[in-house]
């Protein structure tokens, strides 16, 4: 995500503007200190001209949550977990293909 936003001379501060979050927010993420919510990653990538959330995730090949870093909240049953990280393969999979 900085990388994109590094390359379109993009501020972290006028990308909290674009997709409605605090520069700290943004800072937090980048960094890996923060969540996502989903509707935030779908304006994150809007704003930084992506075509697909996806695009935001490593090209490593990877796609389950735990091996993108990615954090469920530990509220949610292993099955939830399962069915959430599957959800999100599937569509990275159809973006990509």
């Amino acid at each position: 995500m900085a990388l994109r936003r590094d390359q379109l001379k993009m501020t972290q501060a006028q990308l909290a503007s674009r997709v409605g979050m605090s520069r700290a927010s943004i800072a937090n993420i980048e960094r890996g200190r923060q969540n996502v919510l989903l509707h935030h990653a779908c304006d994150i990538a809007t704003a930084l001209g992506l075509s697909q959330v996806g695009d935001l995730l490593p090209l490593d090949g990877r796609s389950s949550l735990e091996d993108q870093s990615l954090v469920l909240s530990d509220t949610l049953s292993p099955k939830a977990k399962a069915q959430i990280s599957d959800l999100i393969a599937n569509a990275v999979a159809q973006g990509r293909s």
